[in-house]
């Protein structure tokens, strides 16, 4: 997505820079076990060039774990299976104000900060957001 550069503060400012990322052919799995070791609570996927496909999510797991699928039945599954595309994106000279309107029209709780050939570079989540928000106000 093409963003007007701006004079503020920006998504490179804040976004959580080399983001962890799985393959598209990953097990489900693994996932859980990504988003649990680290703490977060999504993940962009690559396919074999890395350059993103998609992202994979908490939410998505629990969708699929109330699912009619039984927990055994989760072996088979890979990344791609499962995986919300394409992935929502913002470039990093992109102004806080514009993600933050991005997430909130798309109802996104994450967008993927990509380079020019759509590699993930960052990842900027509402909870960035919220962090540069309260370093605001700690100014006023």
């Amino acid at each position: 997505m093409s963003t007007e550069r701006t004079h503020g503060p920006t998504v490179a400012t804040a976004m959580t820079v080399s983001p962890v990322v799985v393959s598209e052919d990953e097990a489900i799995a693994g996932v859980a076990e990504l988003l649990a070791g680290y703490e977060i609570s999504g993940l962009p996927v690559v396919d074999r060039g890395d350059h993103l496909v998609g992202v994979i999510s908490d939410t998505d797991l629990v969708r699929l774990q109330g699912a009619a699928i039984p927990w055994t039945g989760w072996h088979g599954l890979i990344v791609r299976d499962l995986m919300t595309y394409p992935a929502q994106t913002i470039e990093e000279d992109a102004s806080l104000d514009d993600a933050a309107r991005l997430m909130t029209t798309l109802g996104v709780h994450r967008l993927v900060v990509v380079d020019e050939e759509r590699a993930p570079i960052g990842i900027i989540s509402k909870s960035d957001l919220v962090r540069e928000i309260a370093d605001a106000c700690d100014d006023c």
